[in-house]
C-alpha cells in the first residue's frame, strides 16, 4: 500500500471511530494578535467530523497585542482596522459557535461536545476567555483536547519534538499545509486528526492494514 492509499485508510477508520464516538469533537482553530488575556481572539474556525462548518471574525477586544502576531495576523488578511468596523462582536461570535454546537449535538445524538485542536493550550484558552468575558457557559468544558499531545503516542521515544507537523509519520499527515485561515486550517487538522486516529487504532490491532506493515 503506497503511502496516499495508507493515509486514505488511516483516515476512513479514524473518521468511523470519530463519527461513532459518544462526543461531538469539533476540530476548531483560532488566529489571534496574541494570547489569551493579552490580545484579542480575531476569527474561529470549526469543523464537525460529518463535515458541517462554522466561521466567524471577531471585533478584537483589547488594546493589547503581542506586535509578531499582529503583524501575521494582518498578514493574513484579519486587519485590526478592518475588523474594528466589520468584526462580529466576541459575545455574539461565542453564543452563534455555541448555538452552533448545540444543534449538531441534538442533530447526532452526542453526550457533549470537545474542542479538538493541534495545539488546544493556545487555542482553548482564547476561546474558553471570551465565554467567560461574555458571562456564557463554555460548551466545551473546562479543557480542550490536544491532538498535538495525542502525536507523543506515535513515536517510539518521549520526544515532544517528535509531535510537530513536519516530524509526524509521513503516512497520517495529509497533501498541503495550514494556510492561517481558520477555517481552512480546521479543516486541514481535522484531516489529520482522523489519520491519526485510525494509524493509533492500528498500533493498538484494533484494525490491520490489507497488504503493508505500519
Amino acid at each position: 500500500m503506497n503511502r496516499p492509499d495508507q493515509q486514505q485508510y488511516f483516515y476512513q477508520h479514524g473518521r468511523e471511530i470519530i463519527q461513532s464516538a459518544p462526543q461531538l469533537y469539533i476540530d476548531l482553530d483560532v488566529e489571534a494578535d496574541g494570547k489569551a488575556g493579552y490580545g484579542s481572539l480575531l476569527s474561529i474556525g470549526a469543523i464537525s467530523p460529518w463535515g458541517e462548518t462554522f466561521y466567524q471574525e471577531l471585533c478584537p477586544a483589547s488594546e493589547l497585542w503581542v506586535p509578531d502576531q499582529r503583524q501575521f495576523c494582518e498578514n493574513h488578511g484579519l486587519s485590526r482596522g478592518r475588523l474594528l468596523k466589520e468584526g462580529t462582536p466576541p459575545a455574539t461570535a461565542v453564543s452563534n459557535l455555541s448555538d452552533w454546537q448545540a444543534a449538531l449535538r441534538q442533530k447526532y445524538n452526542k453526550a457533549a461536545s470537545i474542542l479538538v485542536a493541534f495545539n488546544a493550550s493556545f487555542d482553548y484558552p482564547l476561546v474558553d476567555l471570551e465565554y467567560l468575558r461574555a458571562g456564557q457557559t463554555n460548551p466545551f468544558g473546562i479543557a480542550g483536547y490536544c491532538i498535538k499531545s495525542l502525536a507523543m503516542a506515535l513515536g517510539t521515544g518521549y520526544d515532544w519534538r517528535d509531535t510537530s507537523k513536519g516530524r509526524l509519520p509521513a503516512d497520517i499527515v495529509p497533501e498541503g499545509e495550514f494556510t492561517h485561515q481558520a477555517l481552512e486550517d480546521a479543516k486541514y487538522q481535522q484531516t489529520l486528526h482522523f489519520a491519526m486516529i485510525g494509524k493509533l487504532s492500528c498500533k493498538q490491532g484494533l484494525i490491520s492494514l490489507p497488504d503493508s506493515k505500519l
